[in-house]
């Protein structure tokens, strides 16, 4: 599969963004997401590697990547 730069930080904001939803659900009490920029950084890259990968390793080559 070949998924663009532009789509595939789409994707992993999409994902990472779900993620988020869920640790709120957990912590209803926080006022703030504030995340060190460093952090921010770290997680972007592991999530949209882990995307890259599981991708690679899953998705056929002729399948393109689909938009929501």
């Amino acid at each position: 599969m070949n998924a663009s730069t532009s789509n595939l930080r789409e994707l992993t904001d999409g994902a990472l963004d779900a993620f988020w939803e869920v640790v709120v659900q957990h912590f209803p009490e926080a006022t703030t997401g504030d995340l060190s920029v460093h952090r921010t950084h770290c997680l972007q890259a592991a999530a949209q590697a882990a995307i890259e990968e599981w991708i690679f390793n899953n998705v056929p080559d002729n399948v393109s990547l689909r938009r929501s």
